[in-house]
Parts: structure tokens; sequence; C-alpha cells
């Protein structure tokens, strides 16, 4: 007599199914890595991978800490240069150079990051007002980048020509307190230290670029 192997479900309950279990591929995780890997895919040449890599990283949380850093400079301006506004009579325009670049480069920055705020979003970018609003500031950015130039090359006359010709004693005519001039010293300085840098990390950026498209 044959027996039947055949099992009906009240025997033994089958056990519960996970839908979507080891179906389809792994989820993605939408680095900024891979974003930059998929730039370079679509990019035409180094220049426009250099756009697109660039975009994106204006767009991370890196950018957030970096404008932060940034907007720490010139507040410390702003901060020194009032405290020391009459403790420089050796040249009295150090300490304004460094309240005007101050609030000149907070304002720059603040109002750069707002823009970006409202532009955040590709449907905001194409509304009237925001072109309107950007184009002013287009214009603004450059009569102000104009005037900061020639602010700055007048800083760097203010600041070096006192070098070594003003004294650390208050009862004196050449006196300028150390603690001003070394920072507006350092900080004019470490722009030129800055300039340099990022001239040579541009170079670098490119070749790496010129290279990646290459492949």
């Amino acid at each position: 007599m044959s027996v039947s192997t055949t099992k009906t479900s009240g025997e033994q309950p089958l056990p519960p199914s996970y839908p979507g279990r080891n179906s389809g591929s792994p989820p993605g995780y939408d680095s900024l890595f891979g974003k930059i890997r998929a730039a370079k895919d679509g990019s035409s040449g180094g220049v426009d991978f250099m756009k697109a890599a660039c975009s994106l990283l204006l767009k991370s949380i890196g950018c957030t800490i970096i404008l932060g850093i940034i907007l720490a400079v010139p507040i410390a301006m702003i901060v020194m240069g009032a405290k020391y506004l009459h403790d420089c009579p050796a040249e009295r325009y150090i300490p304004i150079y460094l309240l005007v670049t101050g609030c000149f480069g907070t304002f720059l920055t603040l109002v750069g990051i707002l823009l970006r705020c409202c532009t955040n979003n590709e449907e905001e970018e194409t509304s009237g007002g925001l072109v309107a609003l950007f184009g002013v500031w287009v214009v603004f950015n450059v009569l102000g980048g104009c005037f900061m130039f020639a602010w700055f090359i007048a800083g760097n006359v203010w600041i070096y020509r006192t070098k070594g010709e003003f004294s650390t004693d208050p009862s004196a005519d050449n006196y300028c307190d150390p603690t001003l001039y070394w920072f507006a010293f350092w900080i004019t300085t470490a722009a030129y230290i800055m300039t340099g840098v990022s001239t040579l990390c541009g170079c670098i950026c490119n070749i790496v670029a010129a290279c990646c498209c290459n492949e």
C-alpha cells in the first residue's frame, strides 16, 4: 500500500515570507562620491566635469562648514578693528582697514548664503524675481570686488610700511598696539598664502580632471 508523501498546509505551517527581501539590487547610497562619479561619467570634458564637481561641493555640508570658517575671519577683523580703533597712532588707518574689510566681507558672505538658500531648487532659479535679484547681486559683487581690491592694496601700504617703524610704548607718537598690528599683518599675509595655495590646488584639480576624462 502506497503512502502519500504530500503534506497538507495544516500539518506544518510554512515560514512567513518577507516581500522585497533578497529581491532586486541592494539599496544605493546617494553619497557625494557617487554624485561626483556620475558627474564624471556624464561630463563632456574636463571643464564640464570641474563645473559639475564644484556645484556638488557647493551644495554639500562641507561648504557650510567652509563658509562658517570664512565668515569667522571678517568677524574677527571687525572685533579687532573696533577694539583697537584708537590704539595705533603710528598708522591710524590700520584699524579702519580691518573694520571696513570685515564689515564688507561679512555682508558679502551673508548675502551669498541667502541667495544660495533661495536658489536651492531649480524651479526657483527660473523665477523672474530671483533672476533679477541675482543680476543685481552680480553687478554689486563686481563693483564691490573692485573696491575691495583697491582697499586691499591700500591696506598693504599702510601695514607693510609700518612694519619695524612702530613703537610698543603707549606714550610714543609712533605707538601701535602689537596685537592689532600683527593681527593685521598676518591676516593680510595669509591672503597671499591662500591665493598661492588656491592657484596650486586649481592646477592640480585641472590635471586630475583631464586625466580622469581621458580614461
